[in-house]
């Protein structure tokens, strides 16, 4: 069968043999977090709150850190055996078992963390045998966490709060969860086989959102499934796509649950109670018991300081009529992949902590610095049309779960995350010299350190309150502007171990783990580390143009290794 050519875009950059695989360093000790798509938002430009920080400078201009503004500018459901049994006893109105959101868990984007799983499948007779052991994990999962058969609904009675909402699940959610969906991708969806989507290093153009997920990029805002897996096939392989709404869980989380930690944390429920000749309550009462007892874990993230000074200048969406709301008009958008040899970042990070006389600075610090610097340049000619944009905001989600007093455990699976930032005059970005990229490396490290209880605790109060006007999803989508700014944010899954990943499939671990195709700009994701790789890739988002011009960027292309789109 004649197979189409790959796509267009796929290149070897030097061509140059692979070195040795390097092991991730561990210090400083990296939570930058861990999520995926933040939302576009037109919020940027009329911010509620404003103000300026004498922070740190870079040759007489001021980098901003954390805060500081720039001026104007269909599943087919399998009843239960135990469905009649389990929920008979318990018949209180609806049934529903909700779970309180936190303030924290307010400020995250309506959409989904969607990753997706590459494996290769040996002979198509295991298809079957293959899909039965994905159910089966799915199937624990859920009985371990019970809400991720529920949805994310808004709540009945949000007082003033705008866009709240809360977890729900009814004991038939729990039971019914509908079986992982399987499609079989045809010809004209996919026109490439396992193994030759796996030579080209699986392009994420191949992996569209509207073929490989049941669900969309964007959660509806008044109910939504909590989680849902769906499995792809094609001829030699499955990919298996995982979505997680963003309000359940973040980025952390995600590695967590697809890694079969959560079967086995603190916090799973046990579907099955043995209480040998002792009573134990119904299935019902016990779900609801759990439901309760997850809101109260989530009360640590909402609740602010009565002596709170408001230092971070945080910036919000004013809640609008639809007839009012300005909706913008997304540029045409591109999105490729690179792979940047640890040697070379190694070397660079090398030079930068040489220059900046330190002795310590990690290696992510320097990949967001070398990536920053890149994007920003490429994007400048684009803004030569609007003068009022003279500087670029960097956004870094930060897992927050070790940065309160009353530190989360690892396993907590409810959202913990907010943002740091820093923000420098366009000028800086001129050059990828290894002195203005050693003065941005440092500012990164000093914006991430200053993400502490009192910092984190602003989000929340900002969250908590309840003026009708404020509305505090995506946070921290509306402390930036992508569209017509030069902000950005780089998110990392550098330490998921999600290739270690194999969902019990019998299959082994995943060759490639990837973000579905996406062309929002603006954006970067440090895709898994692979300790069978020895380089990084990253997802770079940008408008089509700026894509052009960094693809065409000497400096920053002799870091990469070879890149796909």
């Amino acid at each position: 069968m004649a197979m189409a050519e790959l796509p267009n875009g796929t290149g070897n950059h030097n061509g140059k043999a692979s070195p040795r695989p390097l092991t991730p360093s561990d210090n400083p000790s990296d939570d930058v977090e861990l999520a995926d798509h933040l939302k576009l938002n037109n919020s940027a430009k009329d911010p509620v709150l404003n103000g300026e920080s004498d922070g740190p400078q870079i040759n007489g201009d001021h980098i901003h850190l954390n805060g500081s503004i720039s001026g104007p500018t269909t599943n087919h459901r399998h009843p239960s055996l135990e469905s009649d049994r389990e929920i008979e006893p318990y018949h209180h109105p609806g049934s529903d078992h909700v779970i309180r959101l936190s303030g924290i868990e307010h400020c995250m984007p309506r959409s989904y963390i969607r990753i997706c799983l590459a494996y290769r499948l040996p002979s198509q007779e295991m298809l079957g045998d293959v899909v039965t052991r994905l159910n089966h994990f799915v199937r624990e999962t859920v009985n371990a966490k019970p809400y991720l058969s529920g949805y994310v609904v808004a709540v009945e009675n949000p007082g003033n709060r705008v866009g709240a909402v809360e977890i729900r699940f009814s004991d038939t959610d729990f039971l019914e969860y509908p079986d992982v969906g399987v499609r079989h991708l045809t010809q004209e969806e996919v026109p490439y086989t396992y193994k030759q989507l796996c030579e080209a290093r699986l392009p994420p153009s191949v992996i569209k959102p509207e073929i490989v997920s049941a669900l969309g990029e964007s959660a509806d805002e008044d109910r939504a499934p909590a989680f849902r897996v769906q499995a792809n096939v094609v001829e030699g392989g499955i990919i298996v796509s995982v979505y997680l709404h963003h309000c359940i869980s973040d980025g952390n989380g995600a590695g967590w649950l697809i890694s079969g930690n959560v079967l086995k944390d603190d916090f799973a429920f046990k579907r099955d109670l043995d209480g040998g000749d002792h009573d134990i309550p119904s299935l019902s009462m016990r779900l609801d018991t759990f439901a309760r007892h997850k809101s109260q874990v989530r009360s640590e993230l909402s609740y602010s300081s009565a002596n709170q000074i408001n230092d971070r200048h945080l910036k919000y969406k004013t809640a609008q009529t639809a007839e009012h709301s300005h909706h913008m008009i997304k540029p045409i958008g591109r999105g490729c992949v690179f792979a940047i040899p640890l040697t070379k970042l190694a070397g660079l990070q090398e030079r930068l902590m040489s220059v900046a006389h330190v002795e310590r600075m990690s290696r992510n610090d320097v990949l967001m610095t070398l990536i920053w610097h890149a994007m920003t340049e490429a994007r400048i000619p684009s803004l030569s049309q609007n003068p009022t944009v003279t500087t670029s905001k960097l956004n870094i989600p930060v897992n927050i779960r070790t940065r309160i007093k009353n530190k989360l455990p690892e396993s907590y699976f409810g959202a913990a995350v907010d943002f740091a930032s820093v923000e420098a005059p366009l000028c800086h970005f001129a050059d990828l010299d290894d002195v203005s990229m050693s003065e941005t490396a440092v500012a990164i490290r000093t914006a991430i350190n200053q993400v502490t209880e009192p910092y984190i605790r602003q989000s929340i109060a900002l969250a908590e309150n309840p003026n009708p006007k404020i509305d505090v999803r995506d946070l921290q989508g509306s402390n930036m502007d992508r569209t017509e700014g030069a902000d950005m944010y780089i998110t990392s899954w550098e330490k998921l171990k999600l290739y270690d990943a194999t969902f019990d499939m019998g299959l082994g671990r995943p060759d490639w783990v990837r973000k579905p195709w996406s062309r929002d700009p603006g954006s970067c994701i440090v895709l898994p580390f692979d300790d069978r790789k020895d380089y990084l890739e990253v997802v770079i988002q940008m408008a089509e143009a700026d894509m052009g011009r960094l693809l065409e960027d000497k400096v920053f292309m002799g870091y990469v290794d070879r890149w796909i789109e």
